[in-house]
């Protein structure tokens, strides 16, 4: 069976659906309320597990109510969490708008989540020695991130990074990771440096030392930067009721999918079908597919190589 170990944030999120987003000033009126427990990482590992992967999900969370339930709520998806728990901090929380078009607005309280010591990973090592692949984001102190790494090392495991939210990163330790995956403003965030335009991207990441990227591009699909070779993937037609996670499942299927032996264009194409699937329901949790439901949707995507500038 294949393992997954992400490390994210988990906490409550709260979703408010608004015709427009606000201007300075200007206070309006919800049409919708909704709450359930996400985050970048939790998302991915519920996603995974629906995927059919073993996943082990590390976080930190408050001795709070909303702690408690974000723990049910993976352990009733089939994900193991394996969190620390810190009783001077209130469990993450964030808020979510959405507007009339399905783009957002998100604003995160990080709580608990700031929390996370290298410490802990390190004391969880059997977890990463028994895993086959890591999926990681930037939810927590850079040093976190760090620690897992070199526990990637150690064991021979590679590791995927999702820098998400966006924020510098060492390029020495980007190289580290067998695939980083950022969308087209966290990559310019990485390379710290303007691009003109998506074509641009493959040779400035390359002129880094990086040689192997997804970059999601939202309704414009996806690229990939594999060696010398630069593919660009069309976006599925979906008719999106709500964006937010769908960056989420797009990672988790890719991960989900390099684990069972895909080669990387494969796992790209099975990841925007699940992204497509994944924004046809509101929120995030009632959107992320299950195996069968990819199955049974799953629909070819014809990527072509892409001329660099």
């Amino acid at each position: 069976i294949m393992k997954l170990t992400v490390l994210g944030l988990c906490g409550q999120s709260v979703f408010l659906e608004v015709e427009h987003f606000h201007v300075p000033g200007e206070t309006i009126h919800a049409k919708s309320l909704h709450s359930e427990p996400g985050g970048k990482g939790f998302n991915q590992a519920v996603a995974a597990s629906r995927l059919g992967a073993e996943v082990s999900f590390f976080t930190c969370v408050g001795q709070d109510g909303e702690g408690t339930a974000c723990l049910e709520f993976l352990k009733k998806e089939g994900v193991y969490p394996i969190a620390q728990v810190d009783a001077s901090s209130r469990t993450a929380y964030a808020c979510v708008l959405t507007d009339c078009v399905g783009e957002n607005r998100v604003t995160v309280y990080q709580g608990a989540s700031s929390k996370m010591t290298p410490e802990f990973i390190r004391e969880k090592r059997e977890v990463f020695a028994q895993s086959d692949l890591l999926l990681l984001n930037n939810e927590y102190p850079m040093d976190c991130n760090v620690a897992v790494l070199e526990l990637a090392e150690q064991y021979g495991i590679p590791a995927i990074l999702n820098p998400a939210p966006a924020q510098k990163i060492d390029m020495e330790l980007l190289r580290k990771f067998f695939l980083i995956t950022p969308n087209y403003s966290e990559a310019i965030s990485l390379l710290g440096e303007p691009a003109n335009c998506v074509r641009h991207l493959p040779a400035l990441f390359r002129a880094k030392g990086i040689c192997r990227a997804v970059v999601t591009l939202g309704r414009g699909g996806a690229l990939l930067i594999d060696g010398e070779q630069t593919i660009s993937f069309p976006a599925l037609p979906s008719r999106a009721r709500d964006t937010t996670g769908a960056g989420d499942a797009f990672n988790a299927a890719l991960a989900v999918s390099l684990m069972s032996g895909s080669s990387l264009e494969k796992a790209v194409e099975y990841a925007i079908n699940v992204a497509a699937l994944s924004v046809r329901e509101p929120y995030v949790m009632p959107g992320l597919p299950t195996k069968q439901q990819v199955k049974l949707n799953f629909k070819p995507v014809h990527p072509r190589e892409m001329e660099e500038l």
